[in-house]
């Protein structure tokens, strides 16, 4: 009596849920499970459903196989009893689910999802590998023991396989030889023997053992004589295999007996994942969230669904309960949603304490009751003689008897099924009953005297279920505030009434409705307006905060990114600078130790003042190239002549080119001596380029992004080096640096042909590109 759980269909919950466990056990134990009432325990078995939905939907369902629960064999082990082939089987199986239960977290670890509490059953398991990798040595995945189990075995079954070759070599000769006595050339088994189909009319004709006769008596089957030492060989040998077996799954099971203590743990905590993972996923099922707990009873749910209706059209409802309202009435239509929103609360707040979680907003919060009483619904009994109203006074009765504070109290069309005004004032005097008790209670009721009833008393509110008069349609929600009509003109008059008969009701109705009962009524039309803005501006309101979020998100990355910038930045230059102030202090060093600063230590000085953080030496503000001047030309890290002079442009010859630069690009150079060539030579004018291109270019490792600066300087210097062929390496792979490779080929107007690796090149990891 203390929770009402078929009432409020608790049961079809636990039913649905125990669809999604692997094993009997677990299913037993959903079926007869009970709400918790320690606000702890609730909250710590909430949690682990919690972590395990997030795993679940980061990795999937954990890999358990169904009826995995080997407890009657472990139980067996303790006892050291030996096990047979399929009992072995079975457990190598859990042995073999372990594992892979295991390797499901070390994934979990890898991809950094954090199992949460869930984590602490892994502490408690042991590791099973060498027990498994022992079995899977001993038994294949069908139970078949394997020639190699041991040497005895592998043995012996090379022996039977030698004698049973022999035993039908023999047989077949035995064949060939009396073929005229025998009806036909076949082998066949009697008693498991091998025997020969002899006419009866010959069966002197060879020795033997007669095992069977056909039914004609025309066929004699004979083992002969000459095999039966062979056949008896290999019985010998089949006895002495079983002995083998049986030693074999005797040391098999002793491994089990060792560690049975181990194994009964960790079946525990597979079992209790078993429990937690069925609830985390029926939680995905219906999209459920974890509720906060209170002991206060304060019940604020948010955006709550029945998790048996179906999502797609049920209507999410708001409700609230607290120290300031203990008690509830809802009013308004039939078939309106009063009765829903009693059962939602009241299964909402089961599955809570059963560590289900619940289909409502996470920031909803549960009240931890020690009983929940519900009156819902016509229970009518034609065999006990109990009328409708018989039926709830009995239930009510019984309620009051068991009735403590902290409890929670649902209640559906009190005092209904009787004479109205007996019925109201009963309805009155028994919610003045339930309230004596520090409880939560809530009312649905069709009955007016009520609505003005709740107005007058401390800790009472009123909610109805909305009704759009227009179209004449419930709207299911629920409104905290506000009373509602029944609205039965406008459903009569839907339902297809008479228009006369409904305004002669209206006009009848009018005379007896009270003052306060219009003006209510008025008031709640307007309430249900404001109602509707106030969803309007809460959905504006839900989309600014978001909006803002994203933005405040972005912003924070951005600055993140400008802050890695610019530290990076910072620690480069601050690393030149270091350099330079060593520097620096290395030259005030060395003039410091001289007595006397000559030209050559002032040219020193300057030549070092010019140098570039990479070592190069920067043209002096007062030198300028001129034509002729031979120079080094550092794109392209070649000697060059300076041809023609413009403005701060620089027209170099170097080799077959002839490029403008800018003077940051050109270093003063010794004249390079230019080689002997015969009179008649047409060599172009300027230096030889220095052959310092590879054959070969290695694009492995390389971003996409990274081939084509690399691959066009490796295409220069093989053209300035006068090479005819490069070989560009770019692997197999995705493609992607592949792709890059070719798509530089196809623009530069220097390749005429390519062609991907041959045997020994390399083949499509390797494309060899021919010049002009």
């Amino acid at each position: 009596m203390r929770f009402m759980t078929k009432t409020l269909e608790l049961d079809l919950i636990l039913k649905r849920i125990s669809q999604y466990a692997r094993t009997d056990t677990i299913k037993g134990e959903l079926d007869v499970l009970e709400p918790m009432t320690d606000l702890a325990a609730i909250d710590a078995a909430l949690l682990e459903v919690a972590d395990m939905t997030r795993l679940i939907a980061r990795l999937g369902v954990l890999p358990l196989i169904d009826d995995f629960d080997i407890q009657d064999l472990i139980h067996a082990a303790a006892r050291e009893r030996i096990f047979t082939i399929r009992e072995l089987l079975l457990i190598r199986l859990f042995l073999t689910m372990e594992q892979d239960v295991l390797n499901h977290f070390r994934e979990a670890a890898r991809q950094q999802v954090d199992p949460g509490v869930i984590k602490n059953y892994l502490e408690h398991m042991a590791n099973h590998q060498p027990i498994l990798t022992y079995f899977k040595q001993k038994m294949d995945d069908d139970g078949v023991i394997p020639d190699d189990a041991t040497p005895g075995l592998l043995k012996i079954r090379k022996d039977l396989a030698r004698l049973d070759k022999q035993l039908h070599e023999k047989l077949q000769k035995l064949l060939v030889d009396h073929a005229a006595f025998i009806n036909e050339p076949v082998i066949v088994i009697r008693n498991d023997r091998f025997c020969i189909p002899f006419k009866e009319t010959f069966k002197n004709k060879v020795k033997g053992v007669v095992h069977d006769m056909s039914a004609s008596r025309q066929t004699v089957y004979i083992e002969p004589e000459a095999t039966r030492g062979i056949t008896a060989q290999i019985e010998s040998l089949k006895v002495m295999e079983e002995q083998e077996i049986h030693t074999i799954i005797s040391l098999m099971s002793h491994e089990v007996h060792v560690a049975h203590d181990s194994l009964k743990g960790n079946l525990d905590c597979l079992l209790a994942l078993d429990f937690i993972s069925a609830k985390a996923r029926y939680a995905l099922e219906i999209h459920a969230s974890k509720p906060q707990l209170n002991h206060q009873g304060n019940i604020r749910l948010i955006q709550a669904r029945h998790p048996l209706l179906d999502a797609k059209t049920v209507v999410p409802i708001d409700v609230e309960l607290s120290q300031d309202i203990k008690t509830l009435l809802i009013t308004g239509p039939n078939t309106g949603g009063k009765t829903v929103a009693l059962k939602t609360v009241g299964l909402l707040t089961l599955m809570t304490q059963c560590g289900i979680m619940i289909p409502a907003k996470e920031a909803s919060d549960i009240a931890v009751f020690d009983r929940v009483f519900a009156d819902i619904g016509d229970e009518q009994s034609i065999m006990q003689s109990l009328s409708t109203f018989s039926s709830h006074m009995t239930k009510i009765v019984k309620m009051l008897e068991h009735l403590t504070d902290n409890s929670l109290v649902l209640l559906d069309e009190i005092g209904s099924g009787t004479d109205p005004n007996e019925g109201v004032s009963l309805a009155i005097a028994m919610i003045d009953a339930f309230r004596k008790h520090d409880i939560r209670l809530m009312v649905t009721t069709h009955y007016s005297e009520l609505k003005s009833y709740a107005y007058e008393q401390d800790h009472m509110a009123t909610a109805s279920v909305a009704f759009d008069k227009k179209s004449l349609q419930p709207l299911y929600h629920l409104q905290m505030g506000t009373t509602g009509s029944s609205h039965a003109f406008l459903i009569a008059r839907r339902l297809g009434l008479a228009d006369e008969i409904v305004k002669q009701a209206k006009t009848l109705y009018r005379g007896r409705q009270t003052d306060l009962a219009r003006i209510m009524e008025k008031l709640n039309d307007d309430m249900f307006k404001l109602e509707q803005k106030k969803k309007v501006l809460y959905d504006e309101l839900d989309a600014a905060k978001a909006a803002k979020a994203d933005y405040l998100a972005q912003r924070d990355t951005l600055i993140a990114e400008q802050d890695k910038a610019i530290d990076k930045v910072r620690k480069k230059e601050e690393t030149k600078w270091e350099a330079l102030k060593d520097e620096v202090r290395t030259m005030m060093a060395d003039l410091q130790a001289k007595e006397a600063i000559g030209k050559p230590d002032i040219a020193q000085l300057k030549h070092a003042l010019r140098k570039t953080p990479e070592g190069e030496i920067e043209p002096a503000d007062d030198e300028m190239f001129k034509v002729k001047d031979d120079v080094f030309i550092l794109p392209y890290q070649q000697p060059g002549i300076i041809k023609a002079v413009k403005a701060d442009t620089y027209t170099v010859t170097f080799g077959k080119f002839t490029i403008d630069f800018k003077a940051h690009e050109l270093r003063r150079q010794s004249p390079v001596k230019p080689k002997s060539v015969p009179e008649k030579s047409t060599s172009p004018t300027g230096s030889t380029p220095v052959r310092t291109a590879k054959l070969e270019l290695d694009l492995r490792g390389y971003r996409y992004e990274e081939v084509a600066p690399a691959l066009e300087d490796a295409i220069d210097q093989a053209l300035l080096s006068g090479l005819s062929t490069l070989r560009v390496i770019h692997g197999f792979g995705s493609g992607a640096v592949r792709k890059a490779v070719h798509d530089v080929i196809k623009r530069s107007s220097h390749v005429k042909s390519h062609r991907f690796g041959g045997e020994g090149e390399g083949l499509n990891g390797v494309t060899i590109i021919t010049f002009k």
